[in-house]
Protein backbone atom coordinates (compact mmCIF):
# COMPACT_ATOMS: atom_id res chain seq x y z
CA UNK A 1 0.00 0.00 0.00
CA UNK A 2 1.08 3.69 -0.85
CA UNK A 3 2.41 5.26 2.00
CA UNK A 4 0.30 8.63 2.52
CA UNK A 5 2.10 11.87 2.11
CA UNK A 6 2.63 13.78 5.35
CA UNK A 7 0.89 17.47 5.19
CA UNK A 8 2.92 20.34 4.80
CA UNK A 9 3.93 22.06 7.85
CA UNK A 10 1.14 25.52 7.88
CA UNK A 11 4.47 27.90 7.78
CA UNK A 12 6.05 25.70 4.77
CA UNK A 13 5.20 28.21 2.24
CA UNK A 14 5.03 31.35 4.23
CA UNK A 15 8.61 32.25 3.36
CA UNK A 16 8.11 32.27 -0.20
CA UNK A 17 5.09 34.55 0.01
CA UNK A 18 6.09 36.74 2.21
CA UNK A 19 9.70 37.07 -0.10
CA UNK A 20 6.93 37.80 -3.12
CA UNK A 21 5.52 40.20 -1.19
CA UNK A 22 8.57 41.78 -0.54
CA UNK A 23 9.43 42.18 -4.28
CA UNK A 24 5.97 43.14 -4.95
CA UNK A 25 5.38 45.83 -2.53
CA UNK A 26 9.08 46.37 -0.65
CA UNK A 27 9.91 46.24 3.18
CA UNK A 28 7.41 48.86 4.11
CA UNK A 29 4.19 46.91 3.44
CA UNK A 30 5.40 44.73 6.16
CA UNK A 31 4.48 44.91 9.79
CA UNK A 32 7.14 45.66 12.15
CA UNK A 33 6.76 41.42 13.65
CA UNK A 34 7.14 40.61 9.96
CA UNK A 35 10.06 42.81 9.13
CA UNK A 36 11.64 40.86 11.82
CA UNK A 37 10.78 37.47 10.97
CA UNK A 38 11.90 38.46 7.58
CA UNK A 39 14.94 39.77 8.49
CA UNK A 40 15.53 36.49 11.07
CA UNK A 41 15.26 34.30 7.29
CA UNK A 42 18.95 34.80 6.77
CA UNK A 43 19.93 33.49 9.96
CA UNK A 44 17.53 30.78 10.70
CA UNK A 45 16.67 28.63 7.43
CA UNK A 46 14.59 25.97 8.21
CA UNK A 47 12.95 27.13 11.18
CA UNK A 48 9.47 29.27 11.59
CA UNK A 49 10.06 32.68 12.78
CA UNK A 50 7.63 34.06 13.37
CA UNK A 51 7.37 33.22 17.17
CA UNK A 52 10.70 34.66 17.27
CA UNK A 53 9.80 37.87 15.92
CA UNK A 54 6.95 38.10 18.15
CA UNK A 55 9.38 37.11 21.01
CA UNK A 56 11.62 39.97 20.34
CA UNK A 57 8.83 42.56 19.95
CA UNK A 58 7.77 41.82 23.57
CA UNK A 59 10.99 41.73 24.97
CA UNK A 60 12.10 45.38 23.48
CA UNK A 61 9.08 46.79 22.61
CA UNK A 62 9.09 47.87 18.99
CA UNK A 63 11.14 47.50 16.22
CA UNK A 64 14.12 50.00 16.36
CA UNK A 65 14.76 48.82 19.90
CA UNK A 66 15.92 45.35 18.77
CA UNK A 67 17.77 46.67 15.69
CA UNK A 68 19.13 49.27 18.79
CA UNK A 69 19.70 46.47 21.31
CA UNK A 70 22.99 44.79 22.13
CA UNK A 71 23.87 41.20 21.25
CA UNK A 72 24.25 40.22 25.11
CA UNK A 73 20.56 41.72 25.50
CA UNK A 74 19.21 39.85 22.29
CA UNK A 75 20.36 36.54 23.44
CA UNK A 76 18.52 36.81 26.47
CA UNK A 77 15.33 35.83 24.28
CA UNK A 78 14.73 32.56 23.59
CA UNK A 79 15.83 31.25 20.14
CA UNK A 80 18.29 33.94 20.09
CA UNK A 81 22.03 32.18 19.54
CA UNK A 82 25.21 34.30 18.87
CA UNK A 83 24.58 34.17 14.84
CA UNK A 84 21.43 35.60 15.08
CA UNK A 85 21.91 38.34 17.19
CA UNK A 86 25.40 38.74 15.20
CA UNK A 87 23.16 39.67 12.34
CA UNK A 88 20.27 41.71 13.67
CA UNK A 89 22.59 44.19 15.90
CA UNK A 90 24.84 44.58 12.56
CA UNK A 91 22.03 46.21 10.38
CA UNK A 92 22.35 49.50 12.37
CA UNK A 93 26.19 49.03 11.83
CA UNK A 94 25.66 48.76 7.60
CA UNK A 95 23.37 51.17 7.74
CA UNK A 96 25.63 53.66 9.52
CA UNK A 97 28.34 52.54 7.46
CA UNK A 98 26.81 53.02 4.34
CA UNK A 99 25.69 56.73 5.29
CA UNK A 100 28.73 57.30 6.01
CA UNK A 101 30.29 56.23 2.61
CA UNK A 102 27.59 57.53 0.41
CA UNK A 103 28.17 61.44 1.87
CA UNK A 104 30.46 63.37 -0.15
CA UNK A 105 33.75 63.57 1.66
CA UNK A 106 35.15 66.39 -0.33
CA UNK A 107 32.59 69.06 0.44
CA UNK A 108 33.26 72.04 2.15
CA UNK A 109 32.14 72.31 5.80
CA UNK A 110 31.69 75.80 5.68
CA UNK A 111 28.43 76.43 7.71
CA UNK A 112 26.91 74.96 10.45
CA UNK A 113 24.30 73.16 8.57
CA UNK A 114 26.71 71.42 6.41
CA UNK A 115 28.73 70.18 9.40
CA UNK A 116 25.47 68.83 11.14
CA UNK A 117 24.20 66.97 8.21
CA UNK A 118 27.65 65.74 7.80
CA UNK A 119 28.26 64.31 11.19
CA UNK A 120 24.50 62.79 12.22
CA UNK A 121 25.29 59.76 10.16
CA UNK A 122 27.87 59.04 13.34
CA UNK A 123 25.42 58.32 15.26
CA UNK A 124 22.48 56.49 13.56
CA UNK A 125 21.87 53.87 16.00
CA UNK A 126 23.92 54.52 19.05
CA UNK A 127 22.60 53.88 22.44
CA UNK A 128 25.91 55.56 24.53
CA UNK A 129 27.57 58.46 24.04
CA UNK A 130 30.28 58.64 21.03
CA UNK A 131 32.30 61.76 20.20
CA UNK A 132 34.02 62.30 17.22
CA UNK A 133 36.81 65.53 16.08
CA UNK A 134 35.82 66.24 12.42
CA UNK A 135 39.67 67.03 11.35
CA UNK A 136 39.36 69.51 8.48
CA UNK A 137 41.65 71.87 5.90
CA UNK A 138 41.76 75.61 5.34
CA UNK A 139 39.10 74.99 2.90
CA UNK A 140 37.13 73.42 5.51
CA UNK A 141 37.39 69.73 4.02
CA UNK A 142 37.30 67.03 5.79
CA UNK A 143 40.46 65.20 6.27
CA UNK A 144 39.36 62.42 8.81
CA UNK A 145 36.43 61.38 11.08
CA UNK A 146 38.44 60.53 14.53
CA UNK A 147 36.38 58.94 17.12
CA UNK A 148 37.37 60.12 20.21
CA UNK A 149 35.77 58.72 23.39
CA UNK A 150 32.90 56.45 24.31
CA UNK A 151 30.88 56.06 26.90
CA UNK A 152 27.52 55.50 28.69
CA UNK A 153 24.23 56.60 27.85
CA UNK A 154 25.12 60.12 29.57
CA UNK A 155 28.65 60.18 30.08
CA UNK A 156 31.90 59.30 27.72
CA UNK A 157 35.55 59.20 28.55
CA UNK A 158 38.65 59.84 26.11
CA UNK A 159 42.63 60.39 26.36
CA UNK A 160 43.39 64.27 25.36
CA UNK A 161 47.01 62.67 24.39
CA UNK A 162 45.93 60.81 22.36
CA UNK A 163 43.35 63.07 20.62
CA UNK A 164 46.42 65.27 19.87
CA UNK A 165 48.50 62.72 18.43
CA UNK A 166 45.80 61.91 16.08
CA UNK A 167 44.55 65.20 15.51
CA UNK A 168 48.24 66.40 14.61
CA UNK A 169 48.83 62.80 12.29
CA UNK A 170 45.23 64.01 9.82
CA UNK A 171 47.14 67.54 8.53
CA UNK A 172 44.37 69.39 9.63
CA UNK A 173 44.18 72.91 10.80
CA UNK A 174 40.89 73.56 12.07
CA UNK A 175 38.54 71.06 13.43
CA UNK A 176 34.75 70.50 14.76
CA UNK A 177 33.99 68.64 17.94
CA UNK A 178 30.12 66.61 17.46
CA UNK A 179 28.84 64.15 19.78
CA UNK A 180 25.48 62.55 20.66
CA UNK A 181 23.20 62.58 23.83
CA UNK A 182 21.18 59.22 22.84
CA UNK A 183 18.37 59.67 26.18
CA UNK A 184 18.38 63.58 26.21
CA UNK A 185 18.39 66.73 24.91
CA UNK A 186 20.62 68.73 22.23
CA UNK A 187 21.50 70.93 25.32
CA UNK A 188 25.70 71.23 25.90
CA UNK A 189 25.97 70.41 29.65
CA UNK A 190 28.58 71.81 32.11
CA UNK A 191 30.83 68.74 31.18
CA UNK A 192 30.22 68.90 27.81
CA UNK A 193 31.57 72.55 28.28
CA UNK A 194 34.14 71.76 30.21
CA UNK A 195 35.27 69.15 27.69
CA UNK A 196 35.17 71.24 24.91
CA UNK A 197 37.22 74.29 27.01
CA UNK A 198 39.83 70.88 27.69
CA UNK A 199 39.68 69.99 23.74
CA UNK A 200 39.92 73.82 22.62
CA UNK A 201 43.20 74.44 24.61
CA UNK A 202 44.83 71.36 24.06
CA UNK A 203 44.15 71.67 19.95
CA UNK A 204 45.02 75.28 20.07
CA UNK A 205 48.48 74.72 21.24
CA UNK A 206 49.21 72.98 18.30
CA UNK A 207 47.98 75.67 16.07
CA UNK A 208 44.39 73.64 15.06
CA UNK A 209 41.51 75.70 15.82
CA UNK A 210 38.49 74.02 17.51
CA UNK A 211 35.90 75.62 15.50
CA UNK A 212 32.91 74.47 16.62
CA UNK A 213 31.10 71.98 19.00
CA UNK A 214 27.65 69.93 18.62
CA UNK A 215 25.32 68.11 20.25
CA UNK A 216 23.38 65.13 18.08
CA UNK A 217 20.35 63.62 19.21
CA UNK A 218 18.25 61.56 17.20
CA UNK A 219 15.62 64.32 16.34
CA UNK A 220 17.62 67.55 16.86
CA UNK A 221 20.86 69.48 17.20
CA UNK A 222 22.75 72.42 18.31
CA UNK A 223 25.72 74.42 18.12
CA UNK A 224 28.06 75.51 20.80
CA UNK A 225 28.93 78.20 18.72
CA UNK A 226 25.87 79.17 17.13
CA UNK A 227 24.72 79.66 21.27
CA UNK A 228 27.48 81.45 22.12
CA UNK A 229 28.83 79.24 24.41
CA UNK A 230 32.09 78.15 21.81
CA UNK A 231 35.40 78.81 24.14
CA UNK A 232 38.11 80.65 22.10
CA UNK A 233 42.14 80.16 22.31
CA UNK A 234 44.42 83.29 22.60
CA UNK A 235 47.75 81.83 20.78
CA UNK A 236 49.54 85.10 22.26
CA UNK A 237 48.85 84.23 26.09
CA UNK A 238 47.89 80.90 25.35
CA UNK A 239 45.04 81.04 26.97
CA UNK A 240 41.44 79.89 26.73
CA UNK A 241 38.58 82.55 26.54
CA UNK A 242 34.47 82.05 26.94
Amino acid sequence: MAQAKKPKPLHADHRARMQARVRRDGLESLAEHEALEYLLFFAIPRQNTNPLAHRLIQQFGSFCRVLEASEEELQEVEGIGPSSARMIHSVLEFARYYTMHKRNGRVSLNTTEKVMEYVRPLFIGMQHEVMYLIAMDDNYTPLRDIRIGDGLPNKLTFDINKLARTAVASGCSCAVLAHNHPSGLAIPSEADFATTVQITKALGMLNIELLDHLIITATDAASMRESGRMPHFDPYNQQVYY
